[in-house]
């Protein structure tokens, strides 16, 4: 396997974020608003590719890119995003090379987080891996003996959309009961006003949890359990090695971790659970960034 620097993209509906991964090191790092219009972004990546590459002193192994929403090898970009919909069905990767004679490829940004922590992060080493993401949505990566596992159409590992609860909370995607819908770090928010926080954000909330609030911890120990709800079918499925919960809302895995393991010990067999390790990541904001290397250079 090349070990080469790598231009890797974390391509947000907010920011777009664009590297050079040396080896297991990001450097290089660049944040800018993500233009609307798939020739814009395309246009963006490619202008700050070739200038990352011109100041290399190595070649450039190819363009790896990190974007929300479902990813399509065949197509060489999203099938579907719905928060940058203007990508739906955009040859991202070959429009990408067309403008920079590099190889690239599109990867969805939760297998790419996925793909971090365990080449580079708090899963290193292990072969058999669950990655959970909490942020404004809740997202999944899924790695089977050393292999990121995409599903057929590459739409694997939609954890958020497991329904925890028949009626339950309305989710984002229309249905009821979803994960996502308790667990993510935009609805541990909503959770906490619904319980008489006073707590614009899950930051808030999480500090007021912290001194003591007996509503914000009431809050969190349900986004725990709700968690731990589908962490339990997935590792009765799968039998991982480690579990590790990321994105901006494990920043609150000190409260979120007890509902986790309430749930582990009352759903999960006692042979899957025995040497299971439920970890907070350990790569942050790296994570997709360094995964999406790790993907193009098949490390994962």
């Amino acid at each position: 396997m090349s070990n080469k620097p790598v231009v890797t993209v974390d391509l947000g509906g907010t920011n777009l974020r664009i590297a050079l991964v040396v080896g297991d090191e990001v450097v290089n790092r660049h944040i800018f608003p993500t233009p609307r219009g798939a020739e814009a972004i395309v246009g963006l990546i490619a202008q700050e590719a070739l200038a990352i590459s011109s100041a290399s002193s190595s070649d450039i192994e190819g363009i790896a890119i990190a974007a929300p929403g479902a990813a399509s090898r065949k197509l060489g970009g999203l099938s579907k995003a719905p928060n940058l919909p203007e990508l739906n069905g955009y040859p991202m990767a070959a429009q990408v090379t067309k403008l920079t004679s590099l190889p690239c490829i599109v990867e969805n940004d939760a297998n790419a987080y996925a793909a971090g922590e365990v080449v580079y992060g708090a899963a290193k080493g292990m072969q058999t891996v669950v990655v959970i993401t909490l942020g404004t949505g809740v997202g999944g990566g899924i790695v089977l003996e050393g292999k990121l596992w995409r599903g057929v159409d590459g739409s694997a590992a939609e954890v958020g959309h497991i329904c925890i609860e028949e009626n339950g909370r309305l989710c984002g995607c229309g249905a009821k009961g979803c994960v996502e819908a308790y667990s993510s770090a935009t609805s541990m928010a909503k959770l906490a006003r619904e319980y008489g926080v006073e707590a614009s954000s899950a930051r808030e909330a999480y500090d007021l949890a912290k001194q003591g609030n007996e509503a914000a911890l009431k809050a969190f120990h349900r986004a725990g359990t709700a968690l731990g709800i589908v962490v339990a079918g997935l590792v009765n499925t799968l039998n991982p090695q480690a579990v590790v919960i990321g994105g901006g809302g494990s920043s609150s895995f000190d409260l979120l971790e007890p509902g986790i393991w309430q749930e582990l010990k009352i759903r999960a067999f006692p042979v899957a659970v025995e040497n299971l390790k439920l970890v907070k990541c350990t790569l942050k904001n790296y994570a997709g960034l360094l995964g999406a290397a790790a993907l193009l250079r098949g490390l994962a």
